[in-house]
């Protein structure tokens, strides 16, 4: 409850769109192969520290074995980012991966209910929590695609969230 009495929590990454642009900028626009073995992909691009954020809903289009993989190259002190993230989010909470989360419905089969490693996981405090709704989670996404901090919306105004 000391956030609420704040009035704002801590935001998990680098907002500034300058940054972004920058970065996209600069950034390669050969034409050139771009095909990898998963384990050199994450262990050229997933880097301790980054923030991840991934796609899939639910059970469908989940990338599972990237999961895995990082997992296998113990990544540690990850940001996480999903919606209606549950195999994935268990799987990274199982190796400890992230230390913060922006999440919205982690708990997306209620007929199984969250494993039993996430629930120790988050309850250990060894996380920091962001939840949003699904759509708030999309426009995160949206905005940093556009090299923008924040798309407004209205759908959670007068919500708890």
């Amino acid at each position: 409850m000391k956030i609420l009495e704040k009035g704002l929590g801590e935001i998990f990454t680098d907002p500034d769109p300058d940054k972004a642009r920058e970065f996209f900028q600069k950034k390669s626009r050969r034409m050139e192969k771009k095909l990898l073995p998963l384990r050199d992909a994450v262990d050229s691009f997933v880097a301790d520290g980054d923030y991840l954020v991934i796609g899939g809903f639910g059970t469908n289009r989940v990338p599972v074995a990237a999961c895995h993989e990082i997992l296998r190259q113990k990544k540690k002190n990850l940001g996480f980012a999903g919606h209606t993230s549950t195999h994935d989010m268990q799987i990274l909470s199982a190796g400890e991966v992230y230390d913060r989360i922006d999440i919205a419905y982690i708990v997306g089969l209620e007929a199984r209910g969250l494993s039993g490693c996430s629930r120790r996981y988050i309850q250990s405090e060894k996380v920091k929590l962001c939840e949003d709704t699904n759509y708030g989670v999309a426009l995160r996404i949206k905005a940093a695609a556009m090299g923008l901090s924040f798309i407004p919306m209205r759908t959670s105004l007068g919500t708890d969230t």
